[in-house]
């Protein structure tokens, strides 16, 4: 497989990932039940140390069992394999956190080997999940994972999103605050809808392909309830002429974050360049 389409698959899979912790990591509602349920396909497989169901028809009642938890799920290593033209795996292996409502405290590192099935031109959904508690740590110290974990989910929709533009450049809304500011370093700021469209047709214009490999992610819950991400982003690329290109990009992001919502909006983009945009030797 080529790096430009695996690159694509680990966005598929880790947008969904992330998003995977999210329920279990803020107060239960419906609208986030709802946005976990999205997630999976109708016939589900979870497997773990309780057993194994089938479906998503009782999802929110096991859901439940977890009411008064505070829950963090820190992901350590990830791997994104295509096992066909309809599946993705991902094995994960993730520190887990709680504090019960009786203040008792447990850790765990536990490894997650997962199965998604592809969808066209939309995120894919998990098939099998199986959960597997690997090591007890012990005295355990509590560190909240939902910021990084709202943000990646973020980020690698976001990116997926840009390195598929030509299908799926009307997507974007959904990651748009109702007023935002980009600011590219290469154009002028883009403040609005139409700004930006033209943006992601110059895109289409300059690039047959791309992929971005994210590095020094670090994200900030700001007590305004926005998220403040800084990555930086190792690019490569296509022309329309099959011209290699390669970038190094830094970015500076405030997400709004509406927990409800399926991901957070994007309020101001600031981009500088690292090594500016040129030939691939």
């Amino acid at each position: 497989m080529d790096p430009f389409s695996q690159t694509k698959d680990n966005h598929l899979a880790l947008t969904q990932y992330y998003r995977w912790y999210q329920v279990y990591e803020m107060p239960f509602n419906k609208a986030r039940i709802d946005n976990q349920l999205d997630i999976l396909a109708s016939d589900i497989e979870i497997s773990a140390q309780s057993g194994t169901s089938t479906g998503k028809d009782n999802i929110e009642e096991r859901l439940m069992m977890y009411e008064g938890w505070q829950n963090a799920h820190h992901v350590k290593h990830t791997q994104v394999n295509r096992l066909d033209n309809n599946y993705l795996s991902l094995e994960a292996d993730i520190l887990y956190q709680n504090i019960r409502p009786d203040k008792s405290r447990y850790s765990y590192t536990i490894h997650y080997s997962t199965v998604l099935r592809l969808r066209d031109n939309d995120l894919p959904l998990f098939t099998k999940v199986k959960i597997e508690p690997i090591e007890t740590i012990e005295d355990p110290q509590f560190s909240s994972a939902y910021g990084e974990n709202r943000a990646k989910s973020f980020m690698h929709y976001w990116l997926y999103l840009i390195e598929t533009v030509n299908v799926n450049k009307n997507k974007f809304d959904e990651l748009l605050a109702n007023q935002f500011e980009l600011d590219l370093s290469s154009t002028s700021k883009i403040v609005n809808n139409n700004q930006f469209k033209e943006w992601l047709e110059s895109i289409e214009q300059q690039v047959k392909n791309s992929a971005h490999y994210p590095k020094n992610f670090s994200v900030r819950e700001n007590a305004d309830q926005t998220l403040h991400v800084s990555v930086d982003f190792d690019w490569e690329g296509i022309s329309l002429d099959d011209t290699p290109l390669i970038a190094e990009t830094h970015h500076e992001w405030i997400l709004d974050n509406h927990p409800d919502e399926r991901f957070p909006r994007i309020k101001s983009m600031k981009v500088t360049q690292k090594t500016p945009f040129q030939t691939k030797e």
